[in-house]
């Protein structure tokens, strides 16, 4: 039976988006081929063991029984804290960690200090899909159509043409986001010079870098989800449909395929869904994602295809998207602790460190020159 650490929470907007993300996860693994171990990072961002794990009710308010956790640098294992430390081997760990401190990357580096294999992205990956500004710049470099942007920081409102500026190059509406953030959070529609700056403070409430997208008017949004390493196989198509309020919190994380919001395998034009899928598949290599993520998508009145964004820990897995590819849950975590395993076994087949005589050769003449 192979050890599962399973990762969620953290110092993050979407904290508690990860809970019910983990909790799904938990519920729906294979309990005869792998054994749990819960590793929920607190808002304070310390790893603890909770007890009774998998009630919703356990993270309402804070912890009060827990054991203490130590990551292990190097050896694949963690050490559970109690009135007896023990000791355990890690097999592969399922990221469900949303946002900063857990999407972003930083999770991908711990695990990597720690030789663990993790289901998510790699470290340079997480961090540039969870930047929309630098993930957009890389849309624009490999000819990926995205709506038209800018972006600002906090010290560029100081310049009183900022927002002349920004109309310049765009036209309302607008809409303005947080640069690392998901969700829907700290997300703002401006029709105007008024809400555009009130949105803008909304939005660097968040996050210091603020960007600013021309609002497409009349558009459908489509979702895929993509699972693999170096290729992937793709989900059905999903669309929601209550883009104008965003999707609230039941419709985007409850286990269920009869949410009103959202329509699986929706009717598009012809060409239009084969077009998603080949730029799904582009920018699954250029970004070079792994495990499961999803990609969204903009249809706009004239069949124009845009990318909006990548989400490489996608609420609930993304779990759904993959039925109708008759893939249940219990195996797409398999799944991905497959590919986790395979692309963690791959990455050591490659050299990372140098053997060398620089040390040996430093002489004492050359360390008396740098001593005081």
């Amino acid at each position: 039976m192979q050890n599962i650490l399973v990762i969620y929470g953290g110092k993050s907007v979407e904290h508690d988006i990860s809970i019910l993300t983990a909790l799904q996860t938990m519920n729906n693994i294979n309990k005869e081929k792998y054994k749990i171990i819960p590793l929920y990072l607190t808002r304070e961002n310390k790893f603890v063991i909770p007890k009774n794990h998998l009630d919703v009710n356990t993270y309402i308010s804070p912890l009060k029984k827990f054991n203490k956790v130590d990551l292990n640098f190097g050896d694949s294992s963690i050490t559970i804290k109690g009135k007896v430390h023990k000791k355990i081997k890690i097999d592969c760990a399922i990221n469900c960690c949303h946002g900063f401190n857990g999407e972003d990357g930083t999770m991908s580096a711990i695990m990597n200090l720690c030789d663990v294999p993790l289901s998510s992205a790699d470290i340079l990956a997480s961090s540039i899909c969870m930047d929309k500004i630098i993930m957009k710049d890389i849309f624009v470099a490999n000819n990926i159509p995205c709506v038209n942007y800018c972006y600002i920081t906090e010290n560029d409102l100081k310049n009183k043409d900022v927002l002349k500026n920004i109309t310049t190059k765009l036209q309302y509406p607008l809409i303005v986001k947080p640069s690392n953030l998901g969700s829907s959070i700290g997300i703002e529609k401006a029709n105007n010079e008024k809400e555009l700056l009130e949105a803008i403070k909304v939005a660097l409430c968040y996050d210091k870098r603020v960007i600013i997208e021309q609002c497409l008017t009349n558009f459908k949004e489509i979702n895929i989800a993509c699972l693999g390493n170096d290729d992937c196989i793709l989900s059905q198509l999903e669309q929601p449909i209550n883009w104008k309020n965003f999707l609230n919190f039941d419709d985007k994380y409850q286990q269920t395929n009869n949410s009103k919001s959202k329509i699986l395998n929706p009717t598009l034009d012809s060409g239009v869904k084969e077009e998603i899928e080949n730029f799904a598949h582009k920018i699954f290599k250029i970004f070079n994602l792994s495990g499961v993520v999803r990609i969204d998508f903009m249809i706009d009145e004239n069949n124009k295809v845009y990318v909006n964004e990548i989400n490489t820990v996608p609420g609930s897995l993304s779990f759904y998207l993959f039925k109708g590819k008759n893939i249940e849950f219990f195996e797409l975590i398999d799944k991905l602790i497959s590919l986790a395993i395979e692309k963690h076994n791959k990455q050591k087949l490659h050299n990372y460190t140098f053997k060398s005589d620089v040390l040996a050769n430093f002489s004492k003449n050359t360390m008396n020159k740098y001593s005081k």
